[in-house]
């Protein structure tokens, strides 16, 4: 009888890892935010934070996690009475569960909990069976450093992480955006500004499509955003321009789409926003 072949279809694979870390922030730690080209993950251990992913606010507790996909900015407030425990990690990955993390956060099950609990036990013990210095809190490298010299050490890490997010695809808990008053109006707004990133919206005409007057806009952007509107719109445009560059468009096309003054200007801006030079994704 001939032996049949059952493929593994891979679903989901981490193929770069740039930060691994778990520290605590005090109540009121602010963080001000970033966008980059690969995926991000905040997990609180214990406390509270309130966090912010494009237009989506959450409030976030103990065993709560979020995934910030590529170029989403990003940013979180330490808002529990004894600050929180969290655990960050950013990671490039491939496969079609990608899909699955995108504009979600989980409340993880005891058994999803004991996986991150898992992983950490032995980041610990590897390191401390090598010698390995404890770095300053919060250094974004705390646990990659013997990814260079420990293949087996940085596959087992993947497969953790992996493992998790095979579960959440499986059976995850998904928690609702925020419907505070405040978090409501600033996902109108990044609606609004989404729907008009060819062009250049004003406060003004964005206050009044929110019904509300530009001051608390303003103080709700740098609540949730913590940067200005026309910063925030200009990471809207770095965004688009990325996904019509990732489909063929030219620099000299996307640029004049989105509204840029020059293809040098454009060219500028999303370098400093991304890191990358527009034409490397074409």
């Amino acid at each position: 009888m001939p032996w049949i072949a059952y493929p593994v279809r891979e679903q989901i694979r981490i193929t770069d890892m740039y930060s691994l870390f778990e520290t605590h922030y005090e109540k009121g730690f602010a963080f001000p935010g970033e966008a980059h080209n690969f995926w991000e993950c905040l997990y609180v251990r214990n406390g509270e934070a309130c966090v912010s992913g494009n237009e989506r606010v959450y409030n976030l507790s103990r065993g709560s996690l979020i995934f910030h996909k590529p170029l989403e900015f990003h940013k979180f407030i330490i808002n529990g009475a004894e600050g929180a425990d969290l655990l960050i990690f950013s990671f490039a990955a491939q496969g079609p569960l990608t899909a699955c993390l995108e504009e979600k956060v989980f409340e993880l099950s005891q058994a999803q909990q004991n996986i991150l609990g898992s992983m950490l036990s032995f980041i610990h013990a590897r390191r401390q069976e090598a010698n390995l210095p404890n770095p300053p809190a919060r250094d974004a490298s705390l646990y990659l450093e013997p990814f260079h010299t420990m293949p087996v050490y940085s596959q087992t890490v993947a497969l953790y992480l992996q493992q998790l997010m095979l579960s959440l695809a499986e059976d995850g808990s998904v928690s609702s955006a925020s419907s505070a008053p405040d978090a409501v109006i600033f996902r109108r707004a990044i609606s609004y500004l989404n729907s008009n990133v060819h062009g250049q919206p004003s406060v003004p005409e964005t206050a009044r499509y929110c019904n509300v007057s530009e001051a608390s806009l303003k103080r709700i952007f740098d609540k949730y955003a913590g940067i200005g509107i026309h910063k925030y719109l200009l990471k809207l445009k770095v965004k688009a321009a990325a996904e019509l560059l990732g489909n063929g468009e030219s620099v000299s096309h996307v640029a004049e789409q989105l509204g840029f003054n020059n293809q040098s200007y454009f060219s500028r801006a999303f370098k400093r926003e991304t890191g990358l030079m527009p034409s490397s994704l074409k």
